[in-house]
């Protein structure tokens, strides 16, 4: 049994954090790609807190690893739900918003308070949702058909890969991260545990999947990180 992996030699630096979280060399990449997921939680179990987001629960050392995981990926990928729920911003980096009702109002700041500085947001949704979307909605976005009626997981991680988008960074939610796992398309998932007790009653967890999955997903820890009570997990799919 093992307190901390690897084993705690001195304090890390910003350069050597910024090491700790590389992707692995695209030799190691399947199909071409490298696919993480970050997320926070609560020691409940919670991934939001009593307001409803998950920056409620975050902490100096989960805000540095949620910067560095950015700054690694070529794309950040999330769905819409989270997109409102966190008020996205406008990003330099590519953003892909995975919707199938395209429920995603122009009010939002990623929509909204764009600037010449941003890269126009990415949509992936349906074909029969592109025919329906709303003329706003074509000038802000990239709209880009992923499946008929519903959006195909591999279809949307596909798009990203032919797009040059190699690494891809996904911020949720747990409807997204479940289709993603349930095919197979998860390489690591970077899990920040917050030092947190929120007592929340909220049915958001980490993964939803409708049945669960059968059988389960298991990932192997590579790295284990603290920092004032913050648990910083690297975990890669086995």
């Amino acid at each position: 049994m093992q307190r901390l992996l690897p084993p705690p030699t001195e304090a890390l630096g910003s350069s050597q954090l910024n090491d700790a979280y590389r992707c692995p060399a695209p030799d190691q990449w399947r199909d071409g790609r490298w696919l993480r997921v970050n997320f926070v939680m609560s020691l409940d179990g919670a991934i939001v807190g009593s307001t409803g987001v998950s920056r409620t629960l975050g902490t100096d050392a989960d805000r540095q690893v949620f910067r560095i995981a950015r700054e690694q990926c070529d794309v950040v990928l999330v769905g819409a739900g989270t997109v409102r729920a966190e008020d996205y911003s406008p990003s330099p980096r590519p953003i892909a918003i995975a919707s199938r009702q395209l429920d995603l109002p122009s009010t939002l700041r990623i929509f909204a308070e764009r600037g010449p500085e941003h890269v126009r947001p990415m949509v992936m949704t349906t074909q029969a949702a592109i025919h329906a979307a709303p003329a706003w909605l074509h000038d802000q976005a990239e709209l880009v058909a992923c499946g008929d009626v519903t959006v195909r997981p591999r279809s949307m991680v596909d798009a990203l890969t032919t797009r040059g988008l190699t690494r891809i960074l996904c911020e949720g939610g747990p409807a997204l991260f479940g289709d993603l796992l349930r095919e197979d398309l998860v390489d690591e998932l970077l899990l920040t545990i917050s030092p947190l007790l929120v007592g929340a009653t909220s049915p958001d967890h980490l993964v939803a999947i409708p049945g669960g999955l059968n059988p389960p997903a298991r990932f192997t820890p590579i790295q284990v990180i603290e920092q004032d009570g913050t648990v910083l997990t690297r975990l890669r799919r086995h």
